[in-house]
């Protein structure tokens, strides 16, 4: 079976003139989307696919993510990497993602004598963790406001 490749997308990719035309044609999808008028994808001399609408919000948020600078990444949810790819994608240290497997806190298996994580756990996994420091911050904050030092 061959492995999946991850298919990228980074606005440093484009050159300057790209860029703007990204930019131009972001706000007329964007207009398109909120008229919830159709859209398609034109391949060619006439030849045309509808898009879904939810497929056009898709392409919409990834190049406001691009033009924003931000690297755009699509992977299969049902992907497996290895734990120095699972570091890199929670920007964490491959060891601190060793405890947090060993502690399980993040689903993994076997593969021989390797442990693979599944695309789909590591988001979940991220998520909840981003939940958990926004909850963290809030009662921090709500902390500070009982003691007078946060206006």
């Amino acid at each position: 079976m061959q492995k999946p490749q991850e298919l990228s997308f980074s606005v440093s990719d484009l050159p300057p003139e790209s860029l703007a035309l990204v930019r131009k044609h972001l706000a007329l999808l964007q207009e398109y989307l909120a008229r919830k008028q159709p859209a398609s994808l034109k391949l060619g001399k006439g030849k045309e696919i509808p898009l879904p609408e939810s497929l056009t919000a898709l392409v919409i948020r990834t190049l406001c993510r691009a033009a924003d600078g931000k690297k755009i990444v699509l992977v299969e949810e049902d992907e497996e990497v290895s734990p120095e790819k699972a570091a890199e994608v929670l920007h964490v240290s491959r060891p601190f993602l060793v405890k947090q497997l060993d502690a399980g806190e993040l689903p993994f298996h076997w593969v021989g004598s390797h442990r693979r994580i599944l695309m789909s756990d590591l988001i979940e996994y991220k998520r909840k963790r981003r939940q958990r420091s926004l909850e963290t911050l809030q009662q921090m904050r709500e902390e500070a406001e009982e003691m007078e030092l946060y206006e």
